[in-house]
Order: structure tokens, then C-alpha cells, then sequence
């Protein structure tokens, strides 16, 4: 029985990676008065660098897609043709 709770998703389509934004329910109701439990993040069809640091721990270098950035909240949406950016 998986634990995981969806924050936001979108499947694969041809060209365009998918991804499935979640949080672990067990980690939600566990947490201490206050915390914040981590969210996690699973990409699929991305292209990816990974590099070990000395100290401990990795760097992850992951290419987006501007959509995808835009649907995760990365980058802010394009205003439609004719209206005013956002501050």
C-alpha cells in the first residue's frame, strides 16, 4: 500500500517529460508540532547529471522543459497574448 499523497502530476507525452509532485502521509501525521514534512519529486523522461559531493550528499542538475518548470511553479506562466505580466 503506497503512502504517497499527490500534490501535482502530469503523465508523459511524446516530447514532454512527466512528473508526480507528492508528500509521504506517514511523514505528514508523524511530524512534529510545526515541521514540515518534505515533498518529493519524480521526474520521468528528463535528462539528468548527477555528481557525488566529498562531503556528503549530491548535486542534480535536471533539463526541463519550460512547460514543465511553468506546471511546477518554477518559472512563472506566459501572460496570454494581450494582457499585462505579473509584477
Amino acid at each position: 500500500m503506497s503512502t504517497r499523497v499527490t500534490i501535482r502530476s502530469s503523465s508523459p507525452t511524446e516530447g514532454t517529460p512527466g512528473f508526480h509532485l507528492f508528500e509521504d502521509a506517514v511523514e505528514v501525521m508523524t511530524a512534529a508540532d510545526g515541521a514540515e514534512p518534505p515533498v518529493y519529486l519524480l521526474l520521468q523522461g528528463v535528462q539528468a547529471e548527477l555528481q557525488t559531493l566529498e562531503g556528503g550528499g549530491a548535486l542534480l542538475t535536471v533539463s526541463l522543459p519550460r512547460s514543465v518548470a511553468r506546471e511546477l511553479g518554477l518559472i512563472p506562466f506566459k501572460p496570454a497574448s494581450g494582457e499585462a505580466a505579473a509584477p
